[in-house]
């Protein structure tokens, strides 16, 4: 068991960690003996003794002019953790209500690169395990050339999902077509896919929309993708959305 890195998530370093296991070993020792034990250097034990002290994971004993230092039974650290989680737990309600106020104001954040635009795609993906239907508008032949293992997941994903909330409109020329009447067969009951004319002389872009979120792909010479989460423009793009699908062929 890689004990350390459980421990260390109660915010205690590695050396602490490490002077805290040499003190369980040594079980009543001098800071020699701990030392040690630990393989660390002395000033560090000492610093990390009095923490360890103040969080109630070791005791200090004095015998006469003996300073010795004890582990505290190892159920301490549980009681650490339940400690921590009901801080948390009673802050909630007031971070809660700073959440609430700030969820008008919209997110913005801008991922670079084919490894960002991946990671934006797996993100919208995850969302359609949720009741929340997905928008997609875009030029599929371009996904087609240059991320292929993208698609590939979305197909994965889309056996795996149980009748999933999508509506497509594709656009990008003779490859896309062939897509859309693909997808078209494959498509469970509440899955959608039409191809708009209306794209033709758009860039090479895609957009998704799920939940509050605005996913704006740019697939040209640069390729980033801006993530904008807004109710009231995500309220928006699907009022564009619904045109567009209304005008588009079935």
């Amino acid at each position: 068991m890689e004990i350390t890195g459980k421990i260390k998530q109660l915010g205690l370093t590695e050396k602490e960690v490490a002077v805290y296991l040499a003190a369980l070993e040594v079980g009543e020792g001098t800071i020699t003996e701990i030392t040690k034990a630990a393989k660390q250097k002395r000033p560090t034990v000492y610093l990390s003794l009095d923490r360890l002290e103040m969080l109630g994971l070791v005791a200090r004993i004095v015998r006469g002019k003996k300073k010795l230092w004890s582990a505290v039974h190892p159920k301490r650290l549980k009681e650490l953790a339940d400690f921590r989680a009901k801080q948390i737990e009673d802050a909630l309600p007031y971070l809660l209500a700073l959440y609430k106020e700030n969820k008008e104001k919209p997110v913005v954040r801008m991922l670079e690169g084919a490894e960002g635009v991946k990671t934006a795609y797996l993100e919208a993906y995850s969302h359609l395990n949720n009741k929340e239907e997905g928008l997609w508008f875009g030029n599929i032949t371009f996904m087609i050339d240059h991320f292929p293992e993208l698609l590939r997941e979305y197909n994965h994903l889309l056996r795996k999902i149980r009748d999933p909330h999508i509506r497509e409109l594709i656009f990008g020329g003779e490859k896309s077509k062939l897509w859309v009447e693909d997808m078209k067969k494959r498509a469970s009951k509440n899955h959608y896919v039409r191809y708009s004319g209306i794209g033709e002389g758009f860039g090479t872009t895609d957009q998704l929309i799920v939940g509050d979120k605005i996913m704006s792909f740019s697939l040209g010479k640069e390729v980033f993708v801006v993530i904008t989460e807004s109710r009231e423009l995500a309220k928006t793009q699907r009022g564009f959305f619904e045109r567009v699908w209304k005008e588009s062929e079935s």
